[in-house]
Order: structure tokens, then sequence, then C-alpha cells
């Protein structure tokens, strides 16, 4: 027996300002038009999407890992996407207690993929890729541990494996492929080097263009004990890239998002505090040894959050 509470953890949306690009052509799967009247269904236009996808070299071996990935959740790639207001990855943690050890934890994370019904097909293409990126590499995170800090999890949603660098460079790559170079996006085009292929330097400092937020970012870091020596392309230069959930550059909306994050999660622990704190009376001196000392390490990591 075991008690399940569940938390919801989003990627960013890849829905930038401008795609550009938006050309008419005569192909058969009229890139312009909504992708969810590719096929009749939802489902099968996500089938067509896929083929789209198919089309290119990446996007062949993208779709080939993310369907492994689902196998391992007992799902096909199909299940996974589903049209829904905005792009983004959802993580659903689930923590389980035991009933035998009620201080005995387990999490297990599921993710599904939801794609921006508004989209024509050419950007519901480039968010797809984009967000099956992350679906596919990137580690799902865990609040609850104390290694969960603002300086590392803005370092892995922005830098990490499947975080935001990685999945906009795939974005690009399979995007030039499908949509050849012409119709790039102006984002794409400022991290292409001389040498015709994107740069995964110019990727990453074109994430932390903090521009007229510089200086609040600055600020939230000194109350939030960011490390600021972790983040060298920290810039006040003027950037392509904002994120569409909070309307700023990614390391702002990042810490902020992780503001909310542990609001929710120190909400929840202080519950569970208060559940053990009326059965302390029953507890063997062993688990209140271990009550006692969870509710050291919860105060002491939520007490701003309170």
């Amino acid at each position: 027996m075991s008690i399940l509470f569940s938390f919801s953890l989003q990627t960013y949306s890849s829905d930038w300002a401008n795609r550009g690009g938006q050309i008419e052509t005569k192909e058969n799967w009229r890139r312009n038009n909504s992708w969810q009247h590719l096929e009749s269904n939802e489902k099968s236009s996500i089938q067509q999407l896929f083929k789209i996808i198919e089309t290119s070299d990446k996007g062949v071996k993208l779709l080939a890992r993310a369907r492994i990935k689902a196998r391992k959740e007992d799902k096909s790639l199909l299940e996974v996407v589903s049209a829904g207001d905005v792009s983004l990855t959802d993580t659903t943690l689930i923590r389980k207690f035991s009933s035998v050890d009620p201080f005995q934890v387990s999490y297990q994370a599921k993710s599904v993929v939801f794609l921006d019904r508004s989209h024509n097909t050419k950007n519901a293409v480039l968010d797809l890729v984009h967000e099956l990126t992350h679906y596919t590499f990137k580690t799902p995170f865990n609040p609850y541990e104390n290694q969960f800090t603002i300086s590392s999890f803005l370092k892995d949603t922005i830098e990490g494996k499947g975080g935001e660098v990685d999945a906009f460079l795939v974005e690009c790559r399979i995007g030039k492929e499908i949509f050849g170079k012409a119709e790039l996006s102006s984002q794409c085009m400022s991290i292409l080097g001389s040498n015709g292929k994107f740069s995964r330097t110019l990727a990453t400092a074109e994430f932390y263009k903090m521009g007229q937020f510089f200086d609040k970012f600055i600020s939230m870091s000194q109350k939030t004990r960011l490390r600021l020596e972790k983040f060298k392309y920290l810039s006040r230069d003027q950037g392509h890239l904002i994120s569409s959930a909070w309307g700023s550059p990614y390391p702002y909306a990042v810490a902020k998002e992780y503001t909310t994050i542990m609001g929710k999660v120190c909400s929840n622990d202080k519950k569970r505090l208060s559940y053990f704190g009326l059965q302390k009376g029953r507890l063997p001196a062993s688990e209140y040894l271990s009550f006692k000392k969870m509710k050291k390490r919860i105060h002491a990591r939520c007490k701003e959050f309170y």
C-alpha cells in the first residue's frame, strides 16, 4: 500500500515570438494551414506530422529515440502527444509513501507532450521536434531533493541534456533540413556559424542575454542565493529568445518558476509534517527520530517559501 502525491513539472514552450519564413508552397501537407486539418482527426494529423519530421535524417533519429522512450513507459509515441493550448512537455512526479515505513519515499515520473492546437503545420513541426527533445533526453528533476537548488535548476533547464539549448539546436537543425535555410527563423539564423553549422556556444549565450531584465535578475539572485559565478554567459545584451510563459528572458523566467515550484513543494511538505505531527505520540522511537530529522530539514529548506 502507498500514498500518492503527484506534482506537475513543465518545460518551457518553444513558441518564439517570430519564427519567420511564412512562404506559401504547393506541398500537399500545406505548411501554412492548421496542422489539425492535415487529417480528419487529431491523432491522424499527429501521425502526418511524424511523417513530415521523417523527411529529415535527424528527424528520423529523433523519432526513433522518442519511440524507445515511449515503449519503456508502455505507450506508443502517438499516445504521448496531444493537442493543447500551448506547446510544452508536462511531467508528473508521483511520490509514493510506504504504509510500512512512512519515511520511505519512492518517486516515479511520467511525461506527455502537448502541441499548440492554434499552430500552422510548419510551426507545429518545429514545436514538436523541440518538445520531443525534452521528452526523450531530459531527466526529470526532483524538487523534493536537497540538491534541487535554484542554481542547479537554472543550469539544468537551459544547458543540461535535453534542456532548452539542446531543444533549440534540434529545432533549428531539423527545421533547416525540412524547410531549407531560406525559411529559418531569425532566432536560428542568429546562431548559424560561418561554417554553415549551428553553434552550441552561440545558442547558449543567446539564452543568457537579459536586456532590460539584467538588473532585476541580479537583484533576485541576491535574495535566492543563486550562484552567479556558475553562469559565465550572463549579459546585458538584448536577446532573441523570450519565454512565452513569463514574457521575459529565460534565466529570469526559470528563477521565477523555481520560486513557484518550491512554494508548492513546501506547501506539500508542510501538510506532510502536520500529518506526522498528529501521529508523533504514537510513533515508535526510531520513526520519531526520523520525523524530527525530516522536520528540521524541511524547515531549513522551506523557511523562505512558507
